[in-house]
């Protein structure tokens, strides 16, 4: 009778369990949808609200961190007031520091803290010549983590080539080469799970239309 009640209890909690995670599953693809669509600041400050609580819900999951990043930085880039741009990413870089406490090694990830640093040079050109080694810095080690070939820190070393003066080994040639790797690689990355990063195709190759004229 013990046994039987024991086994009864144990199937119980892993129906549970199998419930919880098909929410929080269908929560995020429905949240990555709206991110995927989002189109202003307000819609991209509402996805971030909407990741950060999942994340306050699923504290063991990185995915709800990386994605609350990811729509403040891209909140950041369509921030017109400059002012306001070092107080959006500063909210991502608490994020993407709690991403990565879970999933360390991560390429998109690193490619993430890149493009925060990216942001911020947006405020003041005078913090490029320390950000921006810094932030060519991750998009290298980026290269080097997991998944390998990541097409996203590929379309971000190839802006960072591009509008890098010839003389510091960048310029249009050099960012092509990078946007053909990055073209190629979205072809025939498959992200890990459904939730993994899957972002960057369509805006890769808007860049290799305006770059090829």
């Amino acid at each position: 009778m013990k046994k039987i009640i024991t086994t009864s209890l144990m199937l119980a909690v892993s129906i549970g369990v199998f419930a919880q995670s098909e929410r929080y599953t269908t929560f995020m693809k429905q949240n990555i949808l709206a991110l995927d669509t989002a189109r202003t600041t307000e819609d991209l400050q509402n996805a971030a609200n909407s990741f950060e609580r999942i994340a306050s819900a699923e504290k063991e999951q990185w995915q709800p961190y990386y994605y609350a990043a990811y729509s403040l930085v891209m909140k950041s880039f369509f921030t017109k007031d400059k002012s306001q741009v070092d107080g959006i990413c500063d909210k991502a870089d608490e994020f993407i520091s709690m991403a990565e406490s879970l999933a360390s090694n991560n390429s998109e990830i690193t490619t993430i803290k890149a493009m925060i640093l990216q942001s911020r040079l947006s405020v003041d050109p005078s913090r490029g010549m320390t950000m921006g080694p810094k932030a060519g810095a991750l998009l290298q080690q980026a290269l080097m983590q997991e998944p390998a070939n990541n097409p996203r820190a590929l379309t971000q070393m190839a802006q960072t080539k591009y509008y890098t003066p010839t003389a510091f080994g960048g310029g249009k040639e050099p960012g092509l080469e990078y946007l053909r790797k990055a073209i190629a690689a979205y072809e025939t990355f498959k992200p890990a799970s459904d939730l993994d990063p899957n972002w960057g195709k369509e805006y890769a190759t808007q860049l290799m239309a305006q770059w090829s004229k």
